[in-house]
């Protein structure tokens, strides 16, 4: 390990004696006790209670947030989560994706999150730009369960075993992800109440981190295409932490970035790394590679994650043989 993250690591220590003042969040409400599930990748049928609104959530199924990669540690512990599935119009949108254009698939991801995903708060107006960014994933391959519910568009690798050379099938769905785990080095820097990272350091105060939101990441990518298409230099340093220096995307505007851009720019040297360590230690997601034992000789079988078809394999089907007489 080298001494820049050393010198990082020791500014991360909690000052002697100082105990931070928690943030109460004023809309946060009693956590209610989740029912305990044990499946990743199964949502659960929406049913009615005296509180609920029924007639808004025609077709959607209730999913909980402890099964995304996130764990949902960073929502109101209120917040509910409800998806349906991909109607016409969303697959028929999906299929005119540029695959060779990453702010293409981005935006096409997004869209089917916007119109299959709904957040319920008492109180609040939610967006689907409020879930985290890493576990859009997981809500996506919910969303393609729901939409081929007959498995009529399995996604399936076909691994081949280094031992034996069996070739294997392995369906890609959110059972098969592995999910990153945050170390206990950030953990103990958890706020229950604020639902984000309070950090105290020796030099730079309390830093407040935590995963961004869709949201965020959205104003981020709009301002990357506006630097590049204005020929501009883009200070990669910056783009790397700058989802992580607010935690709101309501309000984070292109002035607003580049207000945190100046103060990003009068940084010293500790805490840029501090900042920098801090982002790599509380990124979640799941892990690029998946894991299976082989069918033939039962040795782990490593495969990287991928979309046979495309990206556009998740919502149209290009296989339809199963359809022709």
């Amino acid at each position: 390990m080298n001494n820049n993250y050393d010198d990082a690591m020791g500014e991360l220590d909690k000052a002697e004696g100082i105990n931070p003042t928690p943030q109460v969040t004023p809309e946060i409400q009693p956590e209610v006790e989740q029912p305990k599930i044990t499946s990743l990748g199964k949502a659960r049928d929406y049913q009615g209670t005296d509180n609920d609104e029924p007639a808004l959530l025609p077709g959607y199924v209730e999913i909980w947030p402890n099964n995304f990669p996130s764990q949902g540690m960073f929502y109101n512990p209120a917040l509910r989560f409800f998806i349906r599935a991909a109607e016409v119009k969303e697959i028929r949108h999906f299929s005119t994706i540029n695959e060779q254009d990453p702010f293409s698939i981005d935006e096409a991801l997004n869209e089917i999150v916007k119109s299959c995903l709904m957040l319920r708060l008492p109180g609040k107006q939610m967006s689907f730009k409020d879930l985290k960014e890493e576990d859009r994933i997981f809500i996506i391959m919910a969303i393609r369960d729901l939409t081929f519910s007959k498995g009529e568009n399995n996604l399936v690798l076909r691994p081949v075993c280094k031992e034996c050379n069996h070739e294997n099938e392995l369906v890609v769905n959110n059972n098969t992800f592995d999910r990153t785990e945050l170390s206990q080095q950030i953990l103990k820097y958890y706020n229950e109440e604020s639902r984000v990272f309070d950090v105290t350091t020796k030099s730079s105060g309390t830093i407040k981190i935590a995963p961004p939101t869709i949201g965020i990441m959205m104003e981020v990518t709009k301002y990357i295409r506006k630097q590049q298409e204005e020929g501009k230099k883009i200070d990669q340093s910056f783009i790397k932490v700058l989802p992580y220096m607010t935690q709101d995307w309501r309000g984070f505007t292109e002035s607003y970035i580049k207000n945190l851009e100046i103060e990003f720019m009068t940084w010293n040297a500790t805490k840029y790394q501090t900042m920098n360590t801090l982002v790599d230690l509380c990124r979640i997601g799941v892990k690029e590679n998946l894991h299976m034992e082989c069918a033939k000789c039962g040795t782990e079988v490593t495969t990287p994650i991928s979309f046979p078809g495309g990206i556009k394999s998740l919502f149209v089907i290009s296989d339809i043989s199963g359809e022709l007489l």
